[in-house]
């Protein structure tokens, strides 16, 4: 599509008559091409000032978007356009680019409230960014959006500009900076002084000890100490990796808590290890915890201790040095001891007043790509922690409670809070409207119940070296649920009231189970856990009505059935055919059912999200169905859905065994149709569960079964079937 100077088509949905247009396809003149000027014709007429991107009452309409033609003619012109160059120089490819049109969309950037004291007055103010991006939204796979900012003139350091990074060292002051600001102004949300039932809020004094103790680097003593009465410290989140890490055991414990210890073996830490005791004297902090060297790893009732105390480790540290530069733990804290970072920055001078620098959309891109952030145990590190100093390949940020991240490469040190673009979700409309703003939380931890399920969404895709640390490396957040709500945790589900919803957690690739533990010859965590299985497992949006109205209380989606079955965990162990059933098993009182699968899917996609391949084999959406086949030449009814790994494909004829544990408000939109969804009454579903049998139990010849899968079913196939009342154990 070549639109250059043309104005939109007179059908165009966005076009509106004899108003001005902030389109990109409005009618423009261009000026005549000089290249002895350092801007194109596309790029003077824009005639940028440092007061476009400043800041503006929320409510003002933004600025007109720009077109500046074929991404092969902005390459073209980077010979002589300084601006053009600077975008040559941004993308991330040139593929296609006699294809892709180039756009220049304003967005909103640092949102924040400005109040007038005098008049009492508050008004939401907004900076704004330059988006550019592909003209069709197909085409950000191969041309990846950037912002252009103000950039920041030599020994200039205003708000919200801007600022060159340095490559050869790290900006220590700046980051005492971040640290010291944080304290003064964020009182409410990180430095909380109530810490009535929550370890992670208010300040570490002797008042709240930790029991029994916390073993810690002691930086001015130069050796390990042991306390209760914790003092302020810092802690390392970092990847061990495939190398020899420094480990404390028992029988070098005594040597290590002698005064000079510390640089008695320091040759023989990692490289992180020793950046993190560098980067802590530096910022001036005396203590540092570190796993590896706090945690006596042979000890193994002194690491189930040391785990139990892992919410307090990290709500508690002044602030966590995340090592995530590499792969392992001789990658080291980048540019700390002169080596060079691969920093990339790119620029143009658009007139004397006016600088300008191109920044990547997610600044947490590196982040998200490392290894350190593919890890199970550092998960619980970041989401607990009060603050951050994030050091990746390219860059070091801060991040806290109250801001999502203060960077090196532009200024946002401001005591109000505010959100920015890089913490948004921001969608061009590439028309008249204004673009689409969200926010997504992720990887934080929030009092709410649904942050408990969207967090197991987030850890679970992670990997676990040992998969019997599947429930350790999640036990700090759990303890802090425990603190809000009373110990309603078993085997890392939310018992009581919230158990029908923690039952209905689904896989996202063919999923393995835990390891048999040697001793008992029975999976370490039971089936009906997401803990007992290796892999991704996910819980739907709590607020996916699909078609049907919203319920105020989302946590009424699933409920008790009018049939009356009952869902319980009992403390009790027992024993099936030679094989222990755990302590706190499940114990189901419902109706059974036979049914078969079908590949009838009715969910209206050709592959529903939740079945995307993410790692091992795929998944399939099965459909539910009488176990009486259909009559020649007609579709088998569809009763249900079930997500299951592919090899159930072999087992089509066979009959499966389900039970019911609850009623379902509705089906989410990966299990049906919008349409036929919306056609349904209200609680016209039911959750149910795919079991195995496995035997029965000693002393009272109950069933023992295994979970397979959890779907949903219309009630009315229990009612047209043949079904039976049972107690059954989930082993």
């Amino acid at each position: 599509m070549v639109l250059s100077t043309l104005g939109p088509a007179a059908d165009s949905s966005s076009y509106v008559p004899n108003r001005a247009s902030r389109a990109w396809y409005r009618p423009i003149e261009l000026p005549p091409e000089d290249k002895s000027l350092n801007l194109c014709a596309r790029h003077r007429i824009m005639d940028l000032k440092g007061s476009d991107f400043a800041e503006r009452p929320q409510e003002q309409t933004l600025p007109p978007d720009w077109y500046f033609g074929k991404l092969s003619e902005v390459i073209q012109r980077s010979d002589y356009c300084e601006f053009c160059k600077m975008i040559a120089e941004s993308i991330s490819t040139a593929a296609h680019e006699h294809e892709v049109e180039v756009l220049g969309c304003w967005i909103p950037d640092v949102t924040y409230t400005a109040e007038d004291a005098e008049a009492g007055v508050k008004t939401e103010m907004t900076t704004l960014r330059l988006r550019i991006l592909p003209e069709k939204s197909v085409w950000e796979e191969v041309f990846k959006p950037f912002d252009i900012i103000p950039l920041a003139r030599k020994n200039e350091d205003g708000m919200f500009l801007g600022r060159r990074m340095e490559s050869k060292q790290l900006d220590i002051p700046l980051m005492k900076t971040w640290l010291r600001k944080c304290e003064e102004w964020h009182n409410v949300a990180c430095w909380k002084e109530d810490i009535s039932r929550s370890r992670r809020e208010g300040p570490v004094t002797v008042k709240f000890p930790f029991r029994p103790f916390i073993r810690l680097l002691d930086l001015k003593d130069d050796c390990l100490v042991e306390t209760s009465a914790t003092p302020v410290f810092v802690a390392l989140s970092y990847v061990w990796g495939r190398i020899e890490v420094f480990k404390t055991l028992k029988n070098t414990l005594p040597g290590l808590m002698k005064p000079g210890s510390l640089s008695k073996n320091y040759d023989l830490f990692p490289t992180t290890i020793q950046d993190a005791i560098t980067m802590t004297r530096q910022l001036d902090y005396r203590y540092l915890w570190i796993d590896s060297i706090c945690i006596l790893q042979d000890d193994e009732l002194d690491k189930s201790t040391q785990v139990q105390n892992m919410d307090a480790i990290f709500t508690r540290a002044n602030f966590l040095i995340i090592a995530a530069g590499g792969g392992h733990a001789n990658a080291g804290l980048i540019g700390l001891n002169g080596g060079d970072r691969h920093i990339t920055q790119h620029t143009a001078t658009y007139s004397d007043e006016l600088s300008l620098l191109s920044l990547t959309i997610a600044p947490n891109d590196d982040l998200n790509a490392s290894v350190w952030n593919s890890r199970c145990w550092t998960y619980q590190e970041y989401v607990l922690s009060r603050r951050s100093l994030v050091f990746t390949e390219n860059s070091v940020h801060f991040q806290c409670g109250q801001v999502c991240g203060w960077s090196e490469d532009i200024n946002k040190l401001w005591p109000d809070f505010y959100l920015s673009a890089s913490e948004l979700t921001i969608v061009p409309s590439r028309g008249e409207e204004p673009p689409t703003v969200t926010l997504d939380i992720t990887d934080t931890i929030g009092i709410a119940h649904h942050h408990y399920f969207r967090m197991v969404n987030e850890y679970t895709v992670r990997d676990m070296t040992y998969p019997s640390d599947r429930l350790s490396g999640f036990q700090g957040i759990l303890n802090f649920y425990n603190m809000k709500y009373g110990p309603v945790f078993t085997w890392g589900m939310w018992s009581g009231e919230m158990l029908v919803h923690s039952l209905i957690w689904q896989p996202q690739q063919d999923l393995a189970r835990v390891p048999i533990d040697e001793e008992t010859n029975a999976p370490i965590y039971p089936s009906w856990s997401w803990a007992g299985w290796s892999g991704p497992v996910m819980y739907y949006d709590y607020l996916d009505w699909n078609g049907l109205p919203a319920l105020s209380d989302p946590w009424k989606r699933a409920l008790q059935s009018e049939y009356g079955e009952t869902v319980d965990i009992k403390k009790d162990g027992t024993s099936c055919d030679g094989i222990t059933v755990p302590l706190y098993h499940l114990q189901l009182h419902t109706r059974i059912g036979s049914f078969r699968l079908t590949l009838d899917d009715r969910s209206g996609t050709l592959k529903p999200k939740s079945t995307l391949k993410t790692r091992g084999e795929d998944l399939i959406r099965f459909g539910i169905t009488t176990v009486h086949p259909a009559d020649f030449g007609t579709e088998e009814e569809w009763l249900g859905t079930i997500l299951l790994p592919a090899s159930y494909k072999q087992n089509l004829s066979d009959e499966h065994e389900f039970v019911v544990l609850s009623s379902a408000y509705c089906f989410v939109g990966d299990e049906l149709s919008l349409d036929a969804s919306s056609a349904l009454e209200l609680y016209a579903a039911a959750n149910v569960m795919l079991i195995t049998r496995q035997g029965t139990t000693a002393n009272d010849d109950k069933p023992v079964v295994v979970r397979a899968g959890v779907g949903r079913m219309l009630k009315k196939a229990w009612d047209m079937t043949e079904v039976r009342w049972e107690d059954v154990l989930v082993a």
